[in-house]
């Protein structure tokens, strides 16, 4: 519950801006997934703003489609590197490890399956969305996305936040994890191996819809560039379906040494194939 309600406090924060379109370019070649610019100079980006409570105002994104597979290209401002997420620290003085203070740097992108998505949690919509969550110290090394769902509903459901919407509505959010094994699994350590040791194993060759999304994330220069790709459809029931000619609703949002709400979110977006 406590992981469920840090991330709903982004809703909190959303400020609703004018309506912006993302167009979907067809692309002469797939692009290479190595966290590089190269392969992406014949379109232009599109500058999403965001808002809520870090340093950063706004997300450069290219997206394309080539052959059966759409490919994202995004670009944003981080004057660090953090790619460690709650590593266990040596305490000599208790003879045991203890949560580290690292966090790491992320990024969630939604796109609308049912229902009629809003950016905001809270609006009083209800929709299932598809979310892909880039985590630079939990994913990114594996070369995936963390593939879930958001489920908001007004029907009671287990495992979901309870909330209030604005139009003071009870409503449910799940946010699910895809079918397929899972791309880490914490671990817990009985005596002293290094000063420091990770507290996520990493699984070098997931399977399952969870592992849809390729991913290649590199830092340099005080900023992240992030390229991703994934079939247009994948087959499975829990991934939202790109067409050609279609439109699909969604939103990003990014977050900085967070493993809570420290994150900016942009408004409700429309991807245009």
């Amino acid at each position: 519950m406590k992981k469920i309600f840090s991330v709903m406090l982004f809703v909190l924060v959303y400020t609703s801006l004018s309506a912006m379109t993302v167009k979907v370019h067809s692309l002469a070649s797939a692009p290479e997934l190595d966290g590089q610019t190269k392969d992406w100079s014949s379109i232009s980006s599109t500058n999403i703003p965001v808002s809520g409570v870090i340093d950063v105002s706004n997300i450069a994104i290219k997206m394309g489609t080539h052959a059966n597979k759409v490919y994202l290209l995004l670009e944003w401002s981080d004057s660090t590197n953090d790619d460690q997420h709650k590593p266990f620290v040596w305490d000599a003085k208790k003879k045991k490890y203890v949560a580290g203070p690292q966090r790491e740097d992320r990024l969630a992108i939604q796109f609308g399956m049912t229902g009629d998505y809003d950016a905001n949690w809270f609006s009083g919509k209800t929709y299932t969305a598809d979310m892909w969550h880039w985590k630079a110290g939990r994913s990114n090394p594996i070369g995936y996305v963390h593939d879930k769902m958001t489920v908001i509903t007004t029907d009671p459901v287990k495992r979901a936040y309870k909330a209030k919407a604005e139009n003071g509505k009870t409503i449910y959010i799940q946010r699910p994890g895809d079918k397929g094994s899972k791309l880490y699994k914490t671990k817990r350590y009985s005596k002293k191996e290094k000063d420091m040791m990770p507290k996520y194993i990493l699984t070098k060759n997931p399977s399952g819809s969870i592992a849809d999304i390729k991913a290649k994330g590199v830092w340099a220069n005080g900023k992240w560039t992030l390229e991703l790709e994934r079939a247009m459809n994948t087959g499975n029931p829990d991934d939202v379906v790109f067409q050609k000619g279609k439109a699909v609703k969604g939103a990003i949002a990014v977050f900085n040494r967070s493993g809570d709400e420290k994150h900016n979110i942009s408004e409700t977006l429309t991807f245009q194939f």
